[in-house]
């Protein structure tokens, strides 16, 4: 019902602006930002090749968030830009780096690939937190569906690539961003980047970032540094030198208890973690781009890079309402603390040429990352205490009886691959793209001695294995492609870093997609039309007998939309939906067979509306609303602890001063939903999501 009503609504609002201003005509611009590109099909996308495509010649469904797009959302994080993508929905938690996203049906980080300037992040124990701020993004790349051929291991579901600003040649620009607002904000970003010489150009950017929370006792804080030299000795070498830093703080927040399965009016904005809870994330990471057009025909590309990631949580994190008591009851008094290091290189030879009239662009590469990952926690968790439902006295981590936090294992990773890719365009209408990838990896881990009983064991194994694609493009006219797609991803069963059972195999997904991508009215209406089919298999399932063992298989299908129309030079509309039918095939766990059931995680509908609106020269009022329907909180699709749908809605309103000078005033989740559940942490407590907010900001270039 809730999903009707929200389409009526979209529908109701798209004819009423529509209608209201189809008679202005005057040519104007979308204010402070450059003129909007729609679905940017006539970009490139590197998430789902290294061929330079532009979307529309490549056989996948694919977005591209720009800057421009980034910054009149207000979206400060790349969970909530993303998350307004077609199909995408949170899943974040702390415990997983507030980063955690479904798509496909698919959920998590083992299935949604996340990079940073297309360098694949390896996450250890189920956290990603890097990017830490958008600030210092060009843009965001996303790819539906497997993207094991670029990415490797871990891409089933989707891959998003973050692209950073880089150094231009362009004449030195600087730009200032400072927000104020509710829960105390204060924001202040600041970038400049352009030209030192003839052959040298820079770019530099800090974002310092302070909020309370709308939750009590919660406070975000982070710091981001990125900068890059660019060096251009010639036209045909192209050098850049990178290092970007992020120290965060994120709310201390693990969810709110269960009132009989609902989240009460009363507890809605309490904090049941203690006081002095800890949760940092720190990243460094430098890299070397290095790029030689060697002659027309060939090009070199190698990136080496090294990433240094520190984490440290230390907080309460389960809480359960107690019906006999009418208090809340704490458990798992949890520190862990995790210090990740990675280095690799990626590199490989682009070529371009032409063999009886057949174009030809082929990449053919190498990989490698070595990974040294150290885990350390203070299991088996000990401490329990209760605190008052609707006034918590939270207190401090030395109030409950803690076990002391050691070393539990350390893991040494090798992945090595080699890929190759290929793109032929036979004439104007059709063209065939390929690919394949070979990955390796070999895995130490080290357990040590416990206090707890846990005894020191080695565990050795290796596993590899092969993905790839074929996929052709038909365009009969200019401006109109249909497509269809079967692709092989590989998924890992838990990190690639902590694996504790050396004879698990990788599991292997394969999708059929098919699809269309058009514009139309000059470029005024643009849409892309996508459907799929994914199976994945080799999950750990219990057989017949009780024993465990890689039976299990999993499948989704869906439809996706995503349009973007321009009735008039001062308004335009962007709308996506996806519905997407997940099920476990065949899935046994302990004694329940899942069998049909949908995963954890993952909703059936999720939509997002944005629209732009010039109401007079200088002045422009945006808005939009993100869908998502029911998700359910474990695989056995208990209908009591559902989480529920929800409806977001923000607005922002810009007066560009002059030139060089806007102001912006913000508001998000102006209805301040009492069902924005982001995930569930167990089966006794929900993550509420921040509530209604409003934010002042100024923007200056000089």
């Amino acid at each position: 019902m809730r999903i009707k009503q929200l389409t009526f609504s979209i529908l109701g609002l798209s004819f009423f602006f529509s209608a209201a201003f189809a008679e202005q005509t005057e040519i104007l611009t979308i204010i402070g930002q450059k003129e909007p590109k729609g679905l940017n099909l006539n970009d490139e996308n590197s998430a789902s090749s290294r061929l330079g495509l532009e979307i529309i010649d490549t056989p996948a469904s694919q977005e591209i968030i720009t800057k421009e797009e980034i910054t009149i959302k207000a979206d400060h994080s790349s969970l909530s830009a993303v998350t307004r993508t077609t199909g995408f929905s949170s899943s974040a938690g702390q415990g997983n780096g507030g980063t955690s996203m479904s798509v496909r049906g698919f959920n998590g980080h083992g299935s949604v690939v996340q990079t940073f300037d297309g360098t694949h992040m390896y996450v250890g124990a189920g956290t990603r937190t890097f990017p830490a701020d958008t600030w210092s993004l060009e843009k965001i790349e996303v790819l539906r569906g497997p993207g094991s051929v670029i990415n490797g291991v871990g891409a089933i579901g989707a891959t998003v690539n973050y692209v950073p600003k880089i150094a231009n040649f362009k004449n030195i620009e600087n730009e200032i961003d400072v927000s104020i607002g509710s829960f105390n904000l204060q924001r202040l970003a600041f970038g400049s980047g352009g030209r030192l010489t003839d052959n040298t150009a820079y770019r530099f950017d800090i974002v310092n970032h302070n909020s309370n929370s709308s939750f009590d006792n919660s406070k975000e804080n982070k710091q981001v540094v990125a900068g890059s030299i660019r060096f251009k000795p010639d036209e045909n070498i192209d050098i850049k030198l990178s290092v970007d830093y992020a120290d965060v703080k994120p709310i201390t927040y693990w969810g709110t208890p269960l009132v009989n399965g609902k989240i009460i009016d009363s507890t809605r904005n309490h904090n049941y973690n203690i006081e002095d809870g800890i949760v940092n994330y720190i990243d460094w990471w430098p890299r070397l781009n290095f790029e030689w057009k060697i002659n027309h025909n060939l090009t070199l590309r190698s990136d080496t890079y090294y990433l240094e990631a520190d984490r440290h949580w230390r907080n309460i994190e389960e809480y359960a309402y107690n019906t006999g008591t009418g208090l809340v009851d704490r458990a798992l008094y949890l520190e862990i603390l995790h210090k990740l290091t990675q280095v690799g290189n990626r590199s490989d030879l682009l070529f371009d040429f032409n063999i009886d009239n057949i174009e030809h662009r082929i990449s053919l590469g190498v990989e490698f990352n070595q990974i040294d990952f150290m885990h350390l926690n203070n299991r088996p968790y000990n401490g329990s205490t209760t605190v008052s439902l609707n006034h918590p006295n939270t207190g401090t981590w030395s109030d409950g009886a803690q076990s002391e936090t050691t070393r539990d294992f350390i893991s040494d990773t090798l992945q090595y691959a080699l890929f190759f890719e290929s793109h032929m365009l036979f004439n104007e209408q059709w063209s065939l793209i390929t690919g394949i990838r070979q990955d390796q990896y070999d895995y130490e881990r080290d357990d040590f001695n416990r206090s707890n009983g846990e005894t020191a064991q080695k565990t050795n194994s290796h596993f590899s294995g092969s993905s790839w694609r074929l996929g052709v493009v038909y365009q009969p006219l200019q401006d109109i492609s249909l497509y269809a797609q079967y692709s092989k991803a590989l998924d890992s069963i838990g990190s690639v870093l902590t694996a504790s059972n050396p004879h698990l195999k990788l599991a292997e997904g394969n999708q059929l997609e098919m699809g269309i991508k058009q514009l139309l009215w000059s470029s005024r209406l643009q849409y892309t039309i996508a459907i799929y089919h994914i199976e994945k298999a080799n999950l750990i399932s219990n057989d017949p007998g009780g024993i465990s063992r890689q039976i299990g298989q999993q499948s989704s299908q869906g439809l996706e939309l995503d349009t973007f129309i321009k009735p008039t030079d001062n308004f335009n509309i962007d709308f996506n939906i996806a519905l997407v039918d997940a099920k476990y095939d065949e899935f046994v766990s302990g004694n329940a067979d899942l069998s049909g059931k949908t995963p954890r995680n993952i909703p059936g509908v999720t939509a997002n509306l944005w629209m732009n609106w010039q109401f007079i020269p200088q002045w422009q009022l945006s808005g939009g609303a993100r869908y998502v329907d029911k998700r359910y909180t474990d695989n056995a699709n208990t209908a009591s602890i559902q989480l529920p749908d929800y409806t977001v809605f923000d607005v922002n309103l810009q007066w560009l001063i002059n030139p060089n000078l806007k102001l912006s005033l913000r508001g998000k989740n102006i209805t301040d939903e009492n069902d924005y559940v982001l995930s569930s942490y167990g089966s006794t407590q929900w993550i509420l999501a921040e509530g209604r907010s409003t934010e002042v900001g100024i923007y200056y270039t000089f």
